[in-house]
């Protein structure tokens, strides 16, 4: 049985993909067992036909979106350790060593991912990052203290749990589809004990740039779920783990203001699909915030 599990969600960037996967291999892992699992979600590009010695690759035969190609990552490894990565993602050699060391030493932490850098201009752009109760607003922070590890309301992009901690709070909640789903996996932990942190010896450099925070992929351009779900989900975690002055704060006054500005962002590219997604969201939002019932209208 490997002590390491490193799993790769993936659709339609082949390249990036390659990059990814060299970066693994030049990683500095000869002190582990460990395997490489990636999910295609039904791509179809050349990752269709992506074939990679020492590499386990599973084809979705349909789309399944982000948080149930990472499930089915969990369902198909055995490692103790589960990484996850991006598949737009160059990891640094000492990533992997560096999390799993920390995640072994540190038994009270069951997620712990890499500080972020950008990809073009090694410039790091993410040590933690806060989820406010009050706004639905998560932010990005980059810390100038000393502390080996941050804090962090969940962690995209690349990060590692324990398998005991899939153990005692089950897999991603698939119903959240995309977005989000990294802060409430770590409320959820939260709740079993397990804390979160970016440790900042780990390193992952990230193909984005400041510019993609206002981009069409970024406001959910690519997929039609994620723009759905960016007002969605947001709504869901205040009503699941905030205080009830929090939730009273979050809808009345900021609710109905990120659908809104999101389609004063996105109406400049004349994306009318995506505005009608947004409300979509804020519409289901709403119904689960009051009733507890979550339905979706994608």
């Amino acid at each position: 049985m490997p002590d390491l599990s490193i799993v790769i969600t993936t659709r339609n960037r082949f390249t990036c993909l390659l990059k990814c996967l060299e970066s693994i291999r030049n990683s500095d892992l000869d002190s582990f067992a460990y395997e490489v699992v990636v999910i295609d979600d039904a791509s179809s590009d050349a990752t269709k036909d992506l074939s990679r010695d020492g590499v386990c690759v599973i084809h979705n035969s349909e789309q399944l979106m982000m948080v149930k190609s990472r499930n089915k990552g969990i369902e198909k490894t055995t490692g103790t350790y589960i990484v996850f990565i991006d598949d737009d993602n160059v990891v640094a050699p000492s990533m992997i060593k560096n999390l799993v060391s920390f995640a072994s030493s540190n038994t009270n932490y069951g997620i712990v991912g890499p500080c972020m850098y950008y990809a073009s201009s090694k410039t790091k752009y993410l040590d933690f990052q806060t989820f406010n109760f009050y706004t639905g607003k998560t932010t990005g922070r980059v810390d100038t203290s000393d502390n080996p590890v941050c804090k962090s309301h969940g962690i995209p992009n690349v990060f590692l749990i324990k398998r005991t901690v899939f153990d005692q709070c089950g897999h991603f909640d698939a119903s959240l589809i995309q977005t989000f789903t990294e802060p409430d996996y770590s409320f959820r932990a939260a709740s079993h004990g397990f804390k979160c942190g970016i440790v900042k010896n780990a390193k992952t450099f990230h193909a984005i740039s400041p510019e993609d925070n206002l981009s069409p992929r970024a406001l959910g351009g690519m997929y039609k779920q994620k723009a759905y779900c960016l007002m969605r989900n947001r709504t869901l975690l205040v009503k699941r783990y905030g205080t009830p002055v929090q939730k009273f704060i979050y809808i009345t006054c900021f609710s109905w203001l990120w659908p809104l500005i999101y389609s004063l962002l996105i109406y400049r590219t004349k994306r009318y699909d995506l505005i009608a997604l947004y409300w979509r969201g804020f519409k289901d939002g709403m119904i689960y915030f009051f009733t507890g019932k979550l339905t979706s209208s994608i």
